[in-house]
């Protein structure tokens, strides 16, 4: 994988002018500070990771299958997370839904649901309804659907366990390019959310709107599943234009949960940690690990050994500590 280098001409191209980013129009002196400020201290940092002094890639094993990036600012220890992501082999790891509604209990916290179920990593599944109990958009878990209606403003479905040994074990299924419709039906487990990049890379969300600590899950151009997490609040767009700009090969993400209740964990035999949604206001706050949620995304390594494997793992340092 080529490190990401990136001029600030390029950086600009490719994140468009604070202020259009903002508020898709010329700069007023009344916006020249607040969100406009934050946007062009997210670009400033984003610059400072395509220097060519950035390290050749972002990769660290955790498990045979399982890889791990931290995005931190580069000249303070101590500086945000502006990103965590999970590299997970689809050939190696298991993919597996879990509902409140079909597992005959309530919403749990993330640390409980994995607790319970021994995953090694798991993110929300999907933005669900005032229930909390039911998905937004289309949700199979098994036998168990949990909500039977396919969306039709929502154009990205994860799927995983397919019925055909011929089709991916893990896969983004682009609504306006594949065809899910013959696709959905061969899977054991489908999740329906936003597009937020399309495969072809373009960004599908709008400028501008609020701004929220978000969870997502991508797809790189190996075929490997992507668990991403930002703690930092952003807008959707800046988000989805941080995750092109760094070097994660990203081709397909689908948006799962905003805010507080925005979680990722990852559990190994070397560290267990739980990355949390802030409140706007909640600087130092490191989230409400909690959380009880209904509706969750988890993947767990096979017991057996599978001769097959999408990328190669470099021998980095140690994990680095956000």
């Amino acid at each position: 994988m080529k490190p990401l280098k990136m001029e600030r001409s390029q950086a600009m191209r490719c994140f468009g002018s604070p202020f259009r980013l903002l508020c898709g129009r010329s700069p007023d002196r009344s916006l020249m500070h607040g969100k406009c400020l934050a946007t062009l201290a997210l670009i400033a940092l984003l610059l400072q990771f395509a220097s060519p002094s950035a390290h050749a890639g972002p990769w660290s094993e955790v498990e045979t299958g399982l890889q791990i990036a931290v995005f931190s600012h580069p000249d303070t220890a101590e500086g945000p997370t502006v990103l965590v992501a999970l590299r997970i082999d689809p050939n190696l790891w298991d993919f597996s839904l879990h509902t409140a509604t079909g597992e005959g209990g309530y919403p749990l916290s993330l640390g409980a649901w994995a607790e319970k179920l021994n995953l090694g990593a798991a993110i929300n599944s999907s933005m669900y309804l005032p229930d909390v109990r039911t998905s937004t958009g289309f949700l199979k878990a098994g036998e168990h659907v949990n909500n039977p209606r396919v969306t039709t403003k929502f154009g990205s479905f994860f799927v995983a366990a397919p019925d055909d040994p011929t089709l991916p074990q893990a896969d983004l299924l682009d609504r306006t390019i594949d065809p899910w419709a013959e696709r959905l039906p061969h899977y054991n487990m489908v999740v329906q959310n936003y597009r937020l990049i399309s495969t072809n890379r373009r960004i599908l969300w709008p400028q501008g709107g609020p701004e929220y600590s978000i969870a997502a899950v991508g797809q790189d151009g190996s075929g490997a599943i992507l668990f991403l997490h930002c703690r930092e609040p952003m807008t959707a767009h800046a988000f989805a234009s941080m995750l092109l700009a760094l070097p994660l090969d990203i081709h397909d993400v689908m948006y799962v949960e905003g805010g507080p209740q925005a979680g990722l964990l990852l559990h190994s035999q070397s560290q267990t940690r739980i990355w949390m949604g802030r409140h706007r206001a909640d600087f130092w706050g490191t989230g409400n690990a909690e959380a009880p949620l209904p509706n969750i995304l988890g993947a767990r390594k096979r017991p057996e050994t599978c001769p097959r494997t999408l990328f190669d793992f470099p021998q980095l340092p140690p994990t680095p500590q956000p």
